[in-house]
């Protein structure tokens, strides 16, 4: 089960912490943007290889550090098919580094189309013209309803969801807040029933493959949605430049300290002071980024008597 997984690497690094692979090209170093222009132009394939070779950095840096990364899609599709071929070459050295892949694509539809969707993350072992190369997990868009998570959640029992509940944007509470006058909760909360009642298998650690994504920019409401989602891990985006505060997200985990995914993207990707950084400085500045975090989170359990490790 990717939850097993999830929490087995969690103990092996000693770390919540969840790397997001963001790619701005406007941010990355200059010797790789250079190295890109000399290879291939400054065109969607030039921009392909460099997202690939700083992605590569990165995991080198945080594969003994953290569990796992979260490639956010978007930032791939829109270098047409060579930025697409980088997420998946980025989603293959990952995992071949031992790291569990999140990818960020908040997929969602109805029937057919949400079942290839699900196909083209998680693969169909039936489908001889399909790839091998799989993620770990997938976070959903649950405005469709059943017919659009459903196909997500039944297609392969060892990989994981992550439904969005309480998203980390301002603007979020718009409609995940609004309260459904027959039921007197809030959207978010009749997202929560639908995850509990297609939660069929926990385990070893307590939690099912179906997790629910809920912002670090909302820490009120982690302890809300942990006593509804007692079994579901959940993905936390927020912290870093969104302003999401560490030491507030205690209660997203349980009370041995499990159960939370801290998520932070551009803060560690682009810690180093300048685009004219060298490729020894910025490696040090992301090491230093992630380490900082981990101490933060880390630091933060500690202080609540939830450090799984040191029970």
């Amino acid at each position: 089960m990717f939850s097993d997984n999830y929490i087995q690497r969690v103990v092996a690094t000693k770390s919540h912490l969840c790397v997001g692979l963001d790619p701005v090209l406007d941010k990355f170093p200059y010797f790789i943007l250079n190295r890109a222009k000399e290879l291939y132009g400054k065109n969607p394939q030039g921009a392909a290889y460099a997202i690939l070779e700083f992605n590569k950095i990165i995991i080198d840096i945080v594969a003994d550090k953290v569990p796992s990364v979260k490639p956010q899609l978007a930032n791939y599709e829109k270098y047409d098919s060579y930025g697409i071929e980088a997420f998946w070459k980025t989603v293959e050295y990952a995992r071949k580094k031992g790291l569990l892949v999140i990818a960020d694509a908040k997929r969602g539809d109805i029937g057919s189309t949400s079942n290839a969707y699900a196909e083209s993350f998680f693969k169909n072992s039936e489908d001889e013209w399909a790839s091998s190369v799989a993620v770990d997990a997938l976070t959903i868009n649950p405005f469709l309803g059943s017919d659009g998570l459903d196909p997500f959640i039944n297609l392969n029992s060892k990989k994981g969801n992550f439904v969005l509940v309480k998203t980390s944007n301002q603007s979020s509470g718009e409609i995940q807040d609004l309260v459904i006058d027959n039921k007197q909760i809030t959207v978010s909360e009749t997202v929560c029933d639908y995850i509990n009642s297609r939660v069929k298998l926990v385990g070893e650690y307590g939690f099912s493959n179906i997790g629910a994504v809920v912002g670090a920019t909302y820490p009120q409401e982690l302890s809300k949605f942990r006593k509804l989602l007692p079994h579901s891990l959940f993905l936390v985006p927020g912290v870093g430049y969104q302003g999401g505060d560490i030491t507030q997200l205690e209660a997203g985990f349980d009370k041995r300290g499990l159960g939370s995914i801290i998520s932070c993207s551009r803060a560690i990707d682009y810690s180093y002071e300048s685009q004219d950084v060298s490729e020894i400085e910025m490696k040090l500045s992301i090491s230093k980024a992630v380490d900082d975090f981990n101490m933060r989170i880390n630091s933060m359990l500690k202080s609540a008597n939830k450090c799984f490790w040191e029970d």
